[in-house]
């Protein structure tokens, strides 16, 4: 049986979500830059975000997507819980 969630609840901008461009069409993401240090020693940012599986395809790791204007490369695309929705870890471009 499968679960029919309508997402777009999940990704409504007025909420929790941003809009973000990818393959020149919009796409609304929910958007972490959290910091992050390791060891004491190294501090930065781990941007990622979440978005529905059907915006983003299985072979965009290495594209761009852009987020409040900023663009970042995908550096992998992984499958959360059923596969419905993904998380984006990303690069700035």
């Amino acid at each position: 049986m499968a679960f029919n969630e309508d997402l777009d609840v999940f990704f409504n901008v007025d909420d929790f979500a941003v809009e973000a461009t990818y393959d020149a069409s919009p796409v609304n993401v929910i958007f972490d830059r959290a910091y992050l240090q390791t060891l004491g020693i190294v501090a930065g940012t781990d941007p990622q975000c979440l978005a529905k599986a059907s915006d983003i395809p299985s072979d965009a790791v290495g594209e761009t997507i852009v987020i409040s204007g900023t663009t970042y490369t995908i550096r992998s695309r992984e499958p959360q819980d059923d596969g419905a929705i993904v998380l984006l870890q990303l690069a700035v471009e």
